[in-house]
């Protein structure tokens, strides 16, 4: 029988869409409420707002006081580190961001580093020196690339021992860029004791994020397979859904978590009744 890993959270990519109000949130819920109305179902969350700049520590205090003790967060590395610099000269502003990402405590669920389209493998170096940056005993860290090129035989096998050597994680994605066959491959020669996962989908397949538009039932059912046969040395899975995966990330969310048979209660919703 297949072993689960020790702790699985899966949440959202993002909590502050006014799309979810009536199909998430209560119908009077105040947007300064997304968070605290979204932690009532989910244990974690994926920051998108820190690959725009790394957050003061007075909003990690309030992001902390606001959802429960067993909450946590991931975070991205700041795009002008990994978009704009590719990774080069950035020893300041990746120190500013992990002193900020430690301020996170016990809340910390990770870190990705998602690099862009055109970080291609000829940059190889630039990757093995920023990894060398990184606190990846400290704190879970995952490395996203999004070239294909990274998979194929003559890189994969140097890039795994980059990141292994550091138990940095492969995070694993379910969208345009790498086949699905072979993110699902990884999940069996991880690099690290954990697993970072994010279903992205496309970004113009869907316009609004109020409901499901993209049937994902056969993906997601390869996904839960695929996890529930990880090696035994992992012992944590974390992963994100973005909106435009099956258009509605919650519903994406729940489906994730009763494939793999992880128990989920979604709380009672106050629906706002017409006066007229």
């Amino acid at each position: 029988m297949a072993a689960l890993p020790r702790a699985i959270r899966i949440g959202c990519q993002g909590w502050s869409y006014a799309d979810w109000v009536g199909p998430m949130y209560d119908a009077d819920t105040k947007p300064e409420r997304f968070l605290r109305a979204y932690a009532r179902e989910f244990s974690t969350v994926e920051i998108d707002s820190t690959f725009y700049g790394t957050p003061p520590l007075e909003r990690v205090a309030r992001w902390c006081a606001t959802v429960p003790d067993d909450f946590t967060f991931a975070l991205k590395v700041p795009r002008e580190i990994t978009h704009e610099r590719h990774l080069r000269a950035s020893e300041r502003e990746a120190a500013a961001f992990f002193a900020s990402a430690a301020a996170f405590g016990a809340k910390l669920e990770g870190v990705l580093v998602q690099l862009g389209p055109d970080f291609a493998p000829d940059e190889f170096e630039a990757l093995r020196a920023f990894v060398d940056l990184l606190p990846a005993r400290d704190m879970r860290i995952a490395l996203e690339v999004r070239d294909a090129r990274w998979f194929e035989p003559a890189m994969l096998p140097r890039f795994r021992d980059v990141l292994g050597s550091r138990g940095i994680a492969l995070a694993l994605s379910d969208g345009i860029f790498v086949p699905l066959e072979v993110m699902l491959a990884e999940i069996a020669e991880p690099t690290a004791d954990f697993l970072y996962l994010r279903w992205l989908g496309a970004r113009d397949a869907v316009q609004r994020y109020d409901a499901v538009q993209i049937d994902r039932h056969a993906r997601v059912a390869r996904w839960a397979t695929a996890i529930k046969h990880a090696p035994p040395r992992v012992g944590r899975a974390s992963g994100y859904v973005n909106n435009h995966y099956s258009g509605h990330s919650p519903a994406t969310v729940r489906e994730l978590l009763a494939a793999l048979d992880v128990p989920h209660v979604q709380p009672t919703r106050i629906e706002q009744i017409s006066l007229f």
